[in-house]
């Protein structure tokens, strides 16, 4: 009889607020920092997960500063491992619309704003990320991902982006994959996705998503607009 592997469980924390949430501005891959809310909420978190005994085997973070400092503050009061930078977990590129508002966007790009929904995770056609690229991008971390820690059966955190993050759990708990879930990632949510083998398929259930707001944060204003 084959052996029943362990389920894999994957926090997934999107970072805390930035100066370009508080902005309204289309981040992409720029570096924008946390704002002194998001590092307020980032504390909150922690202190959560900690509070609740949630033991985390390994943390990986975005390089980008604003979630990788999200990482460090979460690790920290949560008593968890130093996190480790995943260039994967990096946020979608979005070409030129980033460092944009809206206004600047409908200046610019206004046909950006009048998309379609199921066509808004594709940055191809402004100099960014093509829909193809990102689930490619996806598909290698997760191999990686599971490649170190299924067998252990542990529990991970990856704190990332509102962006990559909405792909990366459509992956986890979707076949095929939809080009729309919906599901909101405001700053500093926290998504327990718990993966099983079912049927001979290696598939995901969201057992909790945690706004910051239930942790006992401030979301503040207009920092959960999609791919910010």
């Amino acid at each position: 009889m084959q052996r029943s592997r362990p389920p894999l469980e994957l926090l997934i924390v999107r970072h805390g607020e930035s100066t370009g949430n508080a902005e309204g501005r289309m981040q992409g891959r720029q570096d924008w920092p946390l704002s002194e809310r998001g590092r307020e909420q980032a504390r909150g978190l922690g202190e959560f997960l900690g509070a609740r005994g949630v033991t985390l085997a390994a943390v990986y973070s975005s390089p980008l500063s604003r979630a990788l400092e999200t990482a460090r503050i979460v690790a920290a009061r949560a008593g968890a491992p130093e996190p480790v930078t995943e260039p994967e977990l990096a946020e979608i590129d979005a070409g030129g619309l980033e460092g944009l508002d809206r206004a600047g966007m409908e200046e610019r790009f206004p046909e950006f704003l009048r998309r379609d929904i199921t066509t808004l995770g594709d940055f191809g056609a402004f100099g960014g990320e093509g829909y193809e690229a990102v689930q490619a991008r996806i598909q290698r971390m997760r191999e990686r991902l599971e490649a170190r820690h299924r067998e252990a059966g542990d529990r991970v955190m990856l704190v990332a982006h509102g962006g990559i993050n909405f792909q990366l759990v459509k992956s986890l708990i979707c076949v095929p994959v939809p080009r729309v879930c919906i599901l909101r990632f405001g700053n500093c949510s926290a998504t327990l996705v718990v993966m099983r083998e079912r049927r001979g398929t290696w598939l995901g259930e969201i057992a909790w998503h945690l706004p910051i707001e239930l942790v006992g944060g401030s979301s503040g204003d207009g920092t959960a607009a999609l791919f910010r």
